[in-house]
């Protein structure tokens, strides 16, 4: 386990997964991550080279198939530590003979956190070392405890203060969590998204178009939680459905799951990132107590 801190915030970082384990805020005495459990027993699961389910649970590449689980691997992989400092730290992960089986490219993923005062920000760098393209999609999938025992869901709301005249999109899914040719209404009133357990009962809502930034807090109240993700196409929220869960996942993506019906073949799928032979490119997203 690595530590992180600065005067307002102390984080703990697992090599399992580069995966938040602790962002516990010291001036409020208050951990901000949830720490796992019955309901989910993740944290911060980094989604790489997949986000979401695959019809089939595979996909095509070059006319072979290659089977891919839920989220992509990184998760289920220890990252190596390249370098850690008393405010950040940087871990890795690149392929092996085991990834090449269900992912034929050679690719580095570092992760890097780092906290400057009441912020903890997020760098994700994937780097091509291959000789061919590299397709990929990046997602992470940070589970906040925002709600205390006394409190519901439906207390809280979502503001997107960079929207100005973008209207989201809301993605739809299957019954299977594959995703749908048609698009959902917007779910927002003006800048507001209220939250509610019912909008859980058809699995994680999904928006486009949302300008990379948003401010969830209870209604009424100035202080929430602030999360920027610049680099990322889409913003998910997903708790389980019905449990009156004290999380909340906010999920910045950079394509979605698999569509329904379509056995996928990974260099045609639209929304998919690339990268040429030495390429590389950072995703950014900063997460802020205000």
């Amino acid at each position: 386990m690595l530590r992180i801190e600065s005067e307002e915030l102390r984080v703990d970082i697992k090599e399992e997964g580069a995966e938040l384990h602790s962002v516990f805020d010291k001036t409020r005495g208050q951990e901000l991550l949830w720490q796992g459990g019955a309901l989910w027993k993740e944290q911060a699961p980094v989604l790489f080279p997949f986000i979401g389910r695959l019809q089939g649970k595979h996909y095509f590449y070059n006319e072979k198939k290659y089977p891919m689980s839920l989220h992509g691997f990184a998760r289920e992989n220890a990252f190596r530590i390249v370098e850690c400092e008393e405010d950040s730290c940087i871990l890795e992960l690149r392929d092996t003979a085991v990834t090449r089986q269900s992912y034929p490219f050679s690719f580095r993923l570092r992760q890097e956190y780092r906290v400057e005062g009441k912020r903890l920000l997020i760098e994700t760098k994937v780097e091509n070392l291959g000789v061919e393209t590299l397709y990929f999609g990046l997602g992470l999938h940070p589970g906040f405890q925002l709600f205390t025992p006394e409190e519901k869901i439906s207390e809280f709301e979502v503001y997107f203060p960079k929207l100005g005249d973008r209207k989201p999109e809301q993605i739809l899914f299957s019954k299977d969590c594959l995703t749908k040719k048609e698009k959902g209404k917007n779910p927002l009133q003006g800048n507001l998204l209220s939250l509610s357990s019912a909008l859980f009962k058809k699995d994680a809502v999904v928006l486009s178009e949302t300008n990379g930034a948003l401010f969830i807090r209870k209604k009424g109240e100035e202080r929430g939680l602030y999360l920027e993700y610049p680099d990322y196409s889409y913003i998910g929220f997903w708790q389980p459905y019905g449990k009156d869960a004290a999380f909340l996942c906010l999920e910045p993506w950079t394509s979605l799951p698999g569509r329904d019906g379509v056995e996928e073949d990974i260099a045609k799928k639209e929304d998919f990132l690339s990268l040429l032979p030495e390429e590389e490119k950072s995703f950014h997203c900063t997460i802020q107590l205000q």
